[in-house]
């Protein structure tokens, strides 16, 4: 029987996942404190991350039996290539990390917790489903690590990298649809689970939202802390 969304194979993937990535990722915290050895730790990662899409990009064009299937069609495996990228050759806390940051999040989550790709195969280490399901989750590990190393510290000041990405990503889409003949791209089109309405254009107002929340609810916290330790500062000892 193939693997299931919350099936035993999925459910024993997203565990190991789990323990592997909170204990790795606290040791590295406590014992990786210089910051020479987070950037290499940061881009080790990154280059990984590049690794295993490259891997997953060859298996979906030799199923398919198509070259253009070597460029990421969609919004994840974009992601994990530029956020590959951005960490390999990149600098803390860069722009392009504003906007692959927050995809990276949302659309890793949503596709570990509900990967539709996953019955491809008798087994989940049918080549394009582990490697679809492995930069997922890597993507995911390192957008959480760029936190934990301040490789990335979010700014309202540099939303627009949202809007400059999106429109980047949608380009590309049109390109694999227009030049490329692509049926699809990006979900210009196609809903991201059939029989909903859930293409891009629905997506991105909600993302949106999403990030609005999240961004209002930060800088509130930041200040609120801020002013706190400076009142805690200036108090006069008892």
């Amino acid at each position: 029987m193939n693997p299931k969304i919350f099936g035993w194979q999925h459910l024993t993937f997203l565990a190991v996942y789990i323990v592997i990535s909170c204990i790795s990722l606290i040791l590295l915290k406590i014992f990786v404190k210089k910051e020479k050895y987070q950037d290499l730790t940061i881009r080790i990662v990154g280059a990984i991350l590049f690794s295993l899409l490259l891997w997953n990009r060859i298996t979906l064009c030799l199923s398919a039996k198509n070259a253009t299937y070597l460029i990421p069609d969609t919004f994840c495996g974009m992601t994990s290539l530029v956020l590959s990228l951005a960490t390999i050759f990149g600098k803390r806390n860069n722009i392009v990390l504003h906007y692959v940051f927050y995809v990276s999040i949302v659309g890793c989550i949503a596709t570990l917790v509900y990967p539709d790709f996953i019955g491809q195969n008798i087994s989940i280490f049918y080549p394009k489903t582990i490697s679809g399901l492995l930069h997922h989750a890597l993507s995911l590990y390192l957008s959480i690590l760029l936190c934990l190393f301040n490789w990335f510290v979010p700014n309202y000041k540099k939303s627009w990298a949202l809007v400059v990405g999106f429109t980047c990503y949608i380009t590309v889409g049109a390109f694999l649809i227009s030049v490329l003949k692509l049926n699809d791209a990006f979900y210009i089109y196609n809903s991201i689970l059939s029989g909903t309405p859930l293409n891009i254009w629905v997506i991105a107002p909600i993302f949106c939202a999403l990030y609005l929340i999240f961004i209002i609810s930060y800088e509130f916290i930041k200040r609120k802390i801020i002013k706190k330790k400076l009142k805690k500062e200036t108090s006069p000892n008892k």
